[in-house]
């Protein structure tokens, strides 16, 4: 059974709204939502909505809430308002725990920023929620916010699994968004996945959707005082973070069969001799091979006044069962070669999704 205790609500103006058109005082909300109904109007969408979804039963428990505000001085101050709303203890609706956040980009008095930034970020946040807790105790609450910021936390909803709920101006109670349509080919993200890892940090060489269309509404490319930056667009953080999921859902099915192996039984040689050099390196290669795809590893590559981004590839060999990691502490840079029971090119693929996962 699926026990849902954890809201995400995306926070808009409408508390501060209603309060100047009533004439009470913008700089001290508390006092407006004190000793009101949280079901009237002038408490603004997000505790109306917020109190709708309690009492139709969404949630099991009030565990946690998860307020997103916009990059603003007006939502960071709403943020801050309802979160010692929503912990006060005199209040009969309140959480256990409370978090307000901003999201960086979120404004609209950028629309570059809003789009390249504001909207990713969104879809981070609630990916970045879903990893830590599960979309199975989640709620979406998209009431409040930007028009394409309440549209967007919908299609993240469907893509995470997790049911968005909505307050209609003129509605005295929430409904549940029925899921829009939105493709998820887990297939061509596999395909593409260190490519998307890429853009998603940024750092792509260059525009893929130059040779595979499929990417054009997808990635972003930005001129950045003077320096091209090649990433992900708003729509493309949200397929990456819709397919991790994905992938992370049906992984076992996806992955290469087990060695049968204890990971203190699998071989690692350093071919340079620099275990004891490189600091970190040991401890990083004992953690791979408590993969169970991982056969042994051995190392080909080592320099160290070389700092890099830690990263795994398609081993330079081409073998199918072989993957190509980067280890750096960020001095030095060791790389090396996984050797894995991987038969397969999805199975390969899959193995550089798994562990590309396991990056801090």
């Amino acid at each position: 059974m699926m026990i849902r205790d954890i809201l995400i609500c995306t926070v808009g103006t409408s508390l501060l709204s209603h309060a100047k058109n009533a004439g009470r005082d913008p700089r001290n909300l508390e006092a407006t939502l004190s000793g009101l109904d949280p079901t009237d109007r002038l408490c603004g969408a997000e505790v109306n909505s917020i109190t709708s979804i309690l009492q139709k039963g969404y949630l099991a428990d009030r565990t946690r809430l998860v307020l997103l505000v916009s990059d603003t001085e007006e939502g960071r101050l709403l943020g801050e308002t309802l979160k010692r709303y929503y912990l006060g203890r005199a209040n009969k609706w309140r959480f256990a725990e409370v978090e307000a956040s901003s999201l960086e980009g979120l404004t609209d008095t950028d629309i570059r920023r809003f789009r390249t930034e504001g909207l990713r970020n969104l879809v981070r946040a609630v990916a970045n929620i879903a990893r830590s807790f599960g979309s199975n105790r989640i709620v979406i609450n998209a009431t409040g916010g930007y028009k394409a910021q309440i549209s967007f936390a919908g299609m993240v909803g469907q893509a995470l699994d997790i049911p968005v709920c909505y307050l209609f101006e003129r509605f005295s109670e929430v409904i549940e968004l029925p899921p829009q349509p939105i493709s998820l080919d887990l297939s061509f993200w596999l395909d593409n996945v260190e490519q998307f890892f890429k853009l998603e940090a940024n750092e792509a060489d260059q525009d893929p959707s130059v040779k595979e269309p499929r990417f054009s509404v997808l990635v972003d490319v930005e001129e950045i005082d003077g320096q091209r930056i090649i990433g992900l667009s708003a729509m493309g953080q949200l397929f990456h973070e819709g397919l991790r999921y994905r992938f992370a859902k049906q992984r076992e099915a996806i992955l290469p069969p087990s060695t049968n192996l204890e990971p203190s039984q699998k071989e690692i040689k350093y071919e340079d001799k620099n275990s004891n050099k490189h600091k970190g390196l040991s401890g990083w290669l004992e953690r791979l091979c408590e993969r169970p795809y991982v056969k042994r590893i051995y190392t080909h590559y080592y320099n160290p006044n070389l700092p890099r981004k830690i990263c795994f590839r398609p081993s330079t060999t081409e073998k199918i069962d072989q993957v190509e990691g980067w280890y750096s502490d960020g001095k030095a840079t060791t790389k090396f070669d996984l050797v894995t029971t991987a038969a397969k090119k999805i199975q390969q693929k899959a193995v550089i999704a798994d562990l590309t996962g396991m990056i801090p």
